[in-house]
């Protein structure tokens, strides 16, 4: 259901949106992968309305700060008024870049909790196919499982679309290839299809596929630790040894005739910024190699 927002965006910009849609074709499969429930001329048209209203914010704003320095009422640099000019266009220009990308920054996290979750989600398929359980109900048990996280909510839309799309087996998980972002998730629907109907042993398959993707995890971890060591080893040396030694080395530069408030800016700007930027670079590349599960 669309918010209020969405309506009057749509109203506003449903038109032209309607034109722009069809030269990004990707865009409808971006949405359903990120599962952002809305039809692409409503997110285009939402998307205009933003960058139109950040548009008309900041040129009011910068119109008022004029109207105010012009009455005396605040004092501000014509330089100032130079740099806030492009402002608008910059603002605008970026809601539109964000909006433009989020999908697909929202189907890489997706891929990532889903390629995490899998193995162990597939374990507790393989359980329920031991003992008997249909797959559709499978499905279902699987959809209310929230602790395998994307895994739980991908089987929940193929859940809905067998129970209350009333779609058969088949055709529900072509659409669930389709509109997941992960390659192993489709690897193993399409699995599923063809074993479904070739009329194989799904028990079987299930097995086989727990054991394969939980020796990929197991190696993944293992390739994890091997350049969590690496990365370990780098951080002694950038962020812990390397500082040591540039400040033994503006201590002897100063003994020796360097200028000491030079000497002590440097020292500052070592110690107050480059290193945290290091030590947050380094947290951001290991979180973002981390496999959650």
């Amino acid at each position: 259901m669309l918010s209020a927002y969405q309506r009057q965006a749509y109203r506003l910009f449903g038109k032209f949106a309607h034109k722009v849609v069809p030269q990004n074709p990707r865009l409808r499969s971006s949405l359903l992968r990120a599962h952002i429930n809305l039809r692409p001329e409503v997110y285009v048209s939402t998307s205009y309305l933003n960058m139109v209203l950040s548009f008309v914010a900041s040129a009011l704003l910068i119109f008022g700060l004029a109207i105010a320095a012009a009455s005396g009422v605040v004092s501000v640099a014509a330089t100032t008024f130079i740099l806030l000019a492009p402002m608008p266009i910059v603002l605008a220009g970026t809601i539109y870049l964000v909006t433009s990308v989020l999908p697909d920054l929202r189907a890489a996290g997706r891929v990532k909790d889903l390629d995490a979750k899998l193995p162990f989600a597939l374990n507790y398929i393989a359980t329920m196919a031991a003992a008997g359980i249909p797959l559709d109900r499978i499905i279902a048990s699987l959809a209310e499982k929230q602790v395998y996280g994307e895994v739980a909510n991908e089987a929940a839309w193929i859940n809905r679309d067998l129970k209350y799309l009333g779609m058969d087996i088949v055709t529900a998980l072509n659409l669930a290839v389709d509109r997941t972002p992960s390659r192993r998730f489709q690897d193993l629907l399409q699995g599923i299809i063809v074993t479904q109907t070739a009329g194989g042993n799904l028990k079987s398959y299930f097995k086989a596929k727990a054991d394969q993707f939980a020796y990929e995890n197991r190696q993944a971890q293992k390739g994890f630790l091997e350049t969590l060591g690496v990365m370990s080893e780098s951080f002694v040396t950038v962020v812990v040894a390397a500082p040591l030694f540039l400040l033994v080395l503006l201590s002897v530069m100063t003994m020796f005739g360097g200028s000491a408030e030079n000497m002590l800016f440097l020292g500052y700007v070592l110690i107050l910024v480059v290193l945290p930027l290091a030590q947050a670079g380094f947290v951001l590349t290991i979180k973002s190699m981390a496999r959650e599960a």
